[in-house]
């Protein structure tokens, strides 16, 4: 059995973070920024849009696991409300909400492929390069 006040807390969290919606629904409340779902929640079960990273991680906490939502979803339904589990909705609620806002500013977790950067192999840009040869 899960703990319905997951749902109450998140409610409740929601108004803190800037530019969040909580969007009541026959399912449950989404929580979107601009328009992009980043949070659902009903009863005792929460569902997370993470980034990659940080999805992996929780996929190996207590209590979490994949949602049918897709990749980067992971499904939270706490058995018991404690301190632990109230940290980890807060953190991944809040690093939801930071995920979507970056990716709405065109930022992204993953590198760039392809790009003149570090790992830009290119041979093509000899710039500062005086040696003869």
């Amino acid at each position: 059995m899960t703990d319905p006040a997951l749902e109450a807390l998140l409610a409740a969290h929601v108004r803190l973070l800037e530019g969040a919606v909580a969007v009541p629904g026959p399912t449950g409340t989404a929580c979107d920024l601009e328009g992009l779902v980043f949070a659902a929640f009903a009863g005792g079960v929460a569902e997370f849009r993470l980034g990659e990273a940080v999805s992996a991680a929780a996929l190996r906490t207590p209590d979490a696991k994949a949602s049918a939502r897709g990749t980067g979803w992971v499904r939270f339904a706490p058995r018991r409300l404690d301190a632990r589990a109230r940290d980890r909705a807060i953190a991944w609620f809040e690093s939801a909400w930071r995920h979507a806002d970056a990716e709405l500013a065109g930022a992204t977790d993953e590198p760039d492929e392809g790009e003149d950067g570090p790992d830009d192999d290119d041979d093509d840009d000899d710039e500062g390069d005086d040696r003869a040869t």
